[in-house]
């Protein structure tokens, strides 16, 4: 079975699968080396770096516009020869029919954003909201994917264009809708213009949580100062917050396991995630995250390594006026 270069990526940077790979066959992480820059043929003054990359017994050579895209294709060289990918079958295979449907679709002048926004005004559904939720690939071969969500409906779409990727995401959409059945009775007719109004008027609202924030297109106003947030953890049940305190002073334990108990003893939700592909660097690895999720507002702090975990004792420290 033939698979592209996205499919076999699933959303991760080339680094780091080819890290994840030689940490499930328990053997050294790979060992890059940068090999100098040279100018293009194609380009005038435009220059063209070089890395190669050690790893499982392989070794593959990558060139890119940059240091990072060079690192990047050298790991994904060494990828292709330990999966036995052919050269032939990277990530052209399946993309370029892709997108000649999915600019077909452009060129034919019908905007699918205008038609799910038509479709909810009818139906009297809320207006969709739109996500950049990821984007990945080399530099020279972006692919992006939006989301489209209406209610508790979510539907996706990738191309590489932004543009492109909202289409796609909105004729899925459009398809869920089609196939749903329609009430007579609930169907309204009212103008775009007067919809987008009525939008605009309710996105003034304040916004409370990261969570909130990062899903909404109003950038405008936030509803929680640090005074607020402080105040929160201060509010709670005082048990709670005497025997959070007594972990963060507690020198029996590491800060690692004192940031892992913390948000149970204070009786919050929280989640630890361990190299976010979300969150990638510069250096080509991932960061670790930590979500602090709240009915008053959340908390979002990330770090590389161990950094993640002295950026959470920092912080509850801070928040619980704990002396260390």
């Amino acid at each position: 079975m033939k698979m592209s270069k996205a499919e076999i990526l699933k959303g991760k940077t080339p680094v780091t699968l080819l890290q994840e790979l030689c940490f499930k066959a328990q053997l050294p992480l790979p060992v890059y080396q940068y090999t100098g820059e040279e100018f293009s043929q194609h380009a005038t003054n435009s220059k063209i770096f070089g890395h190669s990359v050690m790893a499982m017994g392989k070794r593959a050579t990558g060139k890119g516009r940059s240091k990072q895209d060079s690192k990047h294709e050298a790991a994904w060289q060494l990828i292709r020869i330990l999966l036995e990918v052919p050269e032939t079958e990277e990530d052209e295979i399946c993309s370029n029919a892709d997108d000649r449907d999915s600019m077909a679709m452009l060129e034919v002048g019908t905007d699918r954003v205008t038609q799910v926004r038509d479709i909810c005004i009818q139906r009297n559904f809320p207006l969709p909201e739109f996500e950049l939720v990821r984007s990945y690939g080399p530099s020279h071969a972006p692919v992006f994917e939006y989301e489209c969500r209406i209610r508790d409906i979510v539907r996706k779409g990738s191309h590489s264009t932004k543009k492109g990727a909202k289409q796609f995401a909105c004729q899925e959409m459009i398809k869920t809708l089609q196939s749903m059945p329609v009430e007579e009775s609930s169907l309204q007719i009212v103008t775009l213009d007067v919809a987008i109004e009525e939008v605009e008027e309710t996105a003034q609202n304040v916004i409370k949580t990261y969570r909130e924030y990062t899903q909404s297109d109003n950038k405008k106003k936030l509803g929680v100062t640090l005074a607020d947030r402080h105040s929160f953890f201060l509010e709670l049940p005082q048990e709670r917050i005497d025997e959070a305190r007594q972990l963060l002073a507690n020198p029996d334990e590491t800060i690692r396991e004192k940031c892992l108990r913390i948000p149970q003893a204070l009786g919050l939700k929280a989640k630890f995630t361990m190299a976010n592909p979300n969150m990638p660097t510069t250096t080509g690895c991932t960061m670790n995250t930590f979500e602090l999720i709240s009915s008053e507002f959340d908390c979002f702090i990330f770090g590389v390594g161990e950094m993640l975990f002295n950026n959470v004792f920092e912080y509850f420290t801070v928040m619980l006026n704990c002396q260390v």
